[in-house]
């Protein structure tokens, strides 16, 4: 999309007397897209108030990031009913002061895609975006398009979308009686549950599965056709009846959506999917191999769709009430995403869609990852609390230390129950206790575990996520019958070369970045910052081509192989010119972290180890 290219709805009024003034009415009609443009059209409930403000947001539950949809937002009015302007204000990007508000009746703006529209400088990750394509897909995370007065955020909203004939809309949620066969209409009782639940318009690539006593939809789109439902539904069924067992035998849901955009866009830096409670919408690229796609989309799915514990099923007020303008961040971002990345390996391995030695390889690089990208010394309570501020940048070390928290507590549990319940039982009794519909306070969650469970959970509380304590990854393996050792060594041939790297100004090939943390090799090489890649070992080395140049290399170097690159270099008086680079691959003595199952367990260490594998 240039960046003239905007996605209009328009409206189709076929809405029932009703509901006038009690909930919002809002129609889109994607078969009248005028210079890729969406107009927005909202019917609102009654106003008691003289002024109210009508907002966009500002930031939405999980991407623990400021995205300032308002900002994609222009042409914004506010009328009564007979069509008289109302005056209006704008005083901050995401919010819109409307006076004389007991009058308002109608509300229209346009708003542009988040995916294509350079001018506007908010950088929004895909999935948690929006995209409208005529004629070939609309991405509507509904939060980017809709938005709603303060105050009525509870009120219940009614949504028709005006369709292009064989196009679907692939949703979680469901599909009401319309008196227009081309006119799909929604229905949610409040605002948190339309944002809640993303669409993905296009022509209908489904599969359908049963799960449990869910109906689990896996929806594709393709540019280029390169994968199809039913080839990921084969991908991720297995996965996902091994999170039902593992979660019991039911699930807290009837209904699933796995919306997947696989884009042919090039220069792609970034992929990934953005978890709803009963969805996720997933954005990756189809130049991915079979293989490659395959992988990624049984990773994404099986953490994705455990969201439906937590923090669906458990969450704090901060969740539960979300501000989408002015958001509390809770303190338990180690529970939200922690544990369900720990419960989405855990669940894997034991359901033997993954051995215990491909486990542990997952676990040795959460643990690398952990110490040597991010703060260990920082409290995850504050870490999670920061998130959208101080902490931004250790946002990640919650998939890789939070999994390593819930990997702890689990067998803390365990070994303190002598086996007779761990993480999933507990992470169960807390979802009876609160269920969707009610909230847990943020400051009382680590005593209400320990009262449910050992007063020396409390203490793990205390020492490992309200402060920066190293894990006791060594106590915790070796209750597993589980050897660790963070500082083994081993003979090994120098293959890294350990660069930072970004984009070069054309967005097509990777600039070294920083050298302080290169190995022998990457010394030897004689990069400098500044350094275009051009080429390695003869072969093209752009931004689509590095990770198969690297692939390529890594499965065939061997003892005394000669790696060469040709780089971009300015001169002494700023030239840019070719220089050719390179190195021997010689044996070094690396370090690396060792864990590795005991052959002969203790009698204690086996039946901790049985019990953790569900045995």
């Amino acid at each position: 999309m240039n960046s003239f290219k905007l996605l209009t709805v328009l409206f189709v009024f076929f809405f029932s007397g009703l509901y006038a003034q009690k909930n919002y009415q809002v129609s889109i009609d994607l078969t009248k897209t005028s210079s890729d443009q969406l107009s927005v059209e909202i019917i609102t409930p009654k106003v008691s108030s003289d002024q109210i403000d009508f907002h966009v947001p500002k930031i939405v539950p999980g991407t623990y990031a400021i995205s300032n949809f308002g900002s994609f937002v222009s042409n914004f009015k506010a009328s009564d009913q007979a069509g008289n302007s109302l005056t209006i204000t704008h005083p901050d990007a995401n919010t819109w002061k409307i006076d004389n508000a007991k009058k308002l009746y109608k509300i229209t703006y346009t708003v542009d895609d988040t995916w294509d529209t350079p001018q506007i400088k908010e950088d929004v990750f895909e999935p948690g975006g929006t995209s409208f394509e005529k004629d070939t897909a609309f991405v509507l995370n509904t939060f980017g398009v809709i938005g709603y007065l303060q105050g009525n955020e509870k009120k219940p909203y009614q949504v028709q979308i005006k369709r292009a004939e064989g196009f679907y809309g692939a949703t979680s949620l469901e599909l009401k009686k319309s008196p227009n066969p081309n006119v799909d209409l929604f229905e949610t009782d409040s605002y948190q549950t339309l944002a809640d639940a993303p669409i993905l318009y296009s022509r209908p690539d489904t599969a359908w599965i049963k799960v449990a006593n869910a109906s689990v939809l896996v929806s594709v789109f393709s540019v280029n056709g390169k994968s199809s439902a039913k080839a990921l539904v084969k991908d991720v069924q297995p996965i996902l009846e091994g999170h039902a067992k593992y979660l019991g035998g039911k699930l807290p849901v009837k209904k699933y959506a796995f919306l997947v955009y696989l884009s042919n866009k090039k220069n792609l830096t970034r992929f990934g999917a953005l978890e709803h409670t009963q969805s996720c919408l997933t954005f990756m690229p189809d130049s991915f191999s079979p293989e490659e796609l395959s992988s990624q989309f049984r990773d994404i799915a099986s953490h994705e769709f455990l969201h439906i514990i937590t923090p669906l099923t458990i969450h704090s007020e901060e969740i539960g009430n979300f501000d989408f303008i002015d958001a509390k961040m809770s303190k338990h971002l180690w529970m939200y995403e922690g544990v369900t990345e720990y419960a989405a390996h855990h669940s894997q391995l034991r359901s033997g869609a993954i051995s215990l030695e491909e486990y542990l390889k997952r676990q040795t690089e959460k643990i690398g990852v952990s110490k040597k990208y991010f703060n260990d010394t920082l409290a995850f309570t504050v870490l999670s609390s920061e998130a959208l501020d101080k902490q931004k940048e250790q946002y990640q070390n919650v998939y890789q230390k939070g999994a390593l928290i819930g990997l702890c507590l689990d067998v803390k549990l365990l070994t303190l129950s002598n086996g007779k319940y761990g993480l999933p039982e507990v992470m169960a009794r807390l979802g009876k206790k609160y269920g969707m519909k009610k909230s847990f306070k943020d400051a009382v969650l680590f005593d209400q575990i320990a009262s449910m469970t050992f007063p020396e959970i409390r203490t793990f509380f205390k020492d490992y996520v309200e402060s920066g304590k190293p894990l006791p990854l060594k106590e915790t393996f070796d209750a597993l019958g589980i050897s660790y050792n963070p500082e083994a060594t081993r003979k090994g041939l120098e293959t890294s070369m350990a660069f930072g790297a970004g984009l070069a100004p054309d967005r097509k090939h990777l600039v070294i970045t920083d050298m302080s943390g290169a190995t022998n090799l990457g010394k030897r090489l004689g990069f400098q910052p500044g350094d275009v890649f051009v080429s390695m070992n003869g072969e093209s080395f752009t931004l689509e081509t590095y990770q198969e140049c690297f692939a390529k290399y890594s499965s065939t170097v061997k003892l005394g192989d000669t790696v060469k690159f040709v780089v971009q270099r300015k001169d002494a008086n700023g030239e840019e010119k070719e220089v050719a680079l390179e190195a021997d691959v010689r044996e070094e003595t690396q370090n690396y972290i060792g864990i590795e199952p005991l052959t002969n367990p203790s009698v204690a260490q086996q039946k901790i180890r049985n019990a953790w594998l569900g045995k």
